[in-house]
């Protein structure tokens, strides 16, 4: 991203010359276009549209921590040999600090109703970046948002698009951030009580409000670092699974769902809603 401001907001775009027409190619086929033109230039891309879910696994692992949020995004999670394989390429490509930076913004463009994660990552010729597909439609919001959040946590985000015989795409989408601005804190207080929305979901969500007179980028990192201090502090979930190593876990696997929830419950003197709990992130584990 090269500038933003109070008002102004100006991505660039990178655009590859098609000899059809504008009306010749729909937007779907734009995507899969620019996928063979970066390859070709000796990229590897790699698709994005389950990034969240993927990368949140690692995340589970590694912080051993599960709320509302991350529970409602793995469903019933199953082990998935090919998800895994997918998360270590990822992982390969653009480190732990950038994986958990965007999993972050996601957790903040999901309030918005859709993360919007970038179409591709681009990695070859010494670099990795992430791109979203531009076909000249209305620039959704959340893409404008998800941008600028990358943009003050360190990572670049561009546009990809084609221009054609009869049509030249704009150099740069820009946007009045204000307003985006005042449409997103709108679409916040739909979807989250603002006043609790820090022991809900370890984000203070006024922080946006705030950014209507003036965007603040230390406030952003300060809120990032306030949320890996909440997660890697809540270790309820940590001291059940130590506990387990008194239960026969040969025996407990062999069990149904229901008889090792009561099996938990029973020799933990947990709830029911602790023993699922505990019972997802054993899964993740294995």
């Amino acid at each position: 991203m090269e500038t933003y401001s109070d008002n102004a907001f100006a991505v660039p775009i990178e655009k590859f010359q098609l000899e059809n027409k504008k009306d010749e190619i729909n937007s779907y086929m734009i995507g899969k276009i620019l996928r063979k033109k970066y390859e070709s230039l000796g990229y590897k891309v790699m698709q994005t549209q389950d990034f969240e879910t993927s990368l949140l696994i690692g995340f589970v692992r590694k912080y051993r921590f599960l709320d509302k949020y991350i529970k409602v995004k793995l469903g019933e999670y199953k082990r998935n040999l090919k998800t895994l394989e997918y998360n270590k390429e990822i992982l390969a490509l653009l480190g732990e600090d950038n994986i958990e930076k965007l999993l972050f913004v996601c957790r903040i463009c999901s309030y918005l109703g859709d993360p919007s994660f970038p179409d591709f990552i681009i990695s070859g010729n010494g670099k990795t970046e992430l791109r979203y597909v531009y076909t000249g439609d209305e620039l959704v919001r959340s893409k404008i948002f998800f941008i600028l959040l990358s943009k003050i946590l360190g990572i670049q985000i561009k546009f990809c698009s084609t221009d054609f015989s009869d049509f030249k795409n704009k150099e740069n989408i820009e946007a009045d951030f204000k307003k985006t601005l005042g449409e997103i804190n709108k679409s916040f207080s739909l979807r989250i009580n603002l006043e609790t929305s820090f022991d809900d979901v370890g984000i203070d969500f006024n922080l946006f409000k705030s950014w209507e007179a003036k965007i603040g980028q230390k406030d952003m990192e300060l809120a990032y670092g306030l949320f890996k201090k909440k997660i890697s502090s809540d270790k309820k979930l940590d001291g059940l699974l130590d506990r387990m190593k008194n239960i026969d876990r040969k025996s407990f696997d062999e069990k149904p769902k229901p008889e090792q929830l009561t099996a938990l419950r029973n020799t933990l003197g947990i709830n029911m809603l602790e023993a699922n709990e505990l019972l997802v992130l054993m899964e993740i584990l294995k």
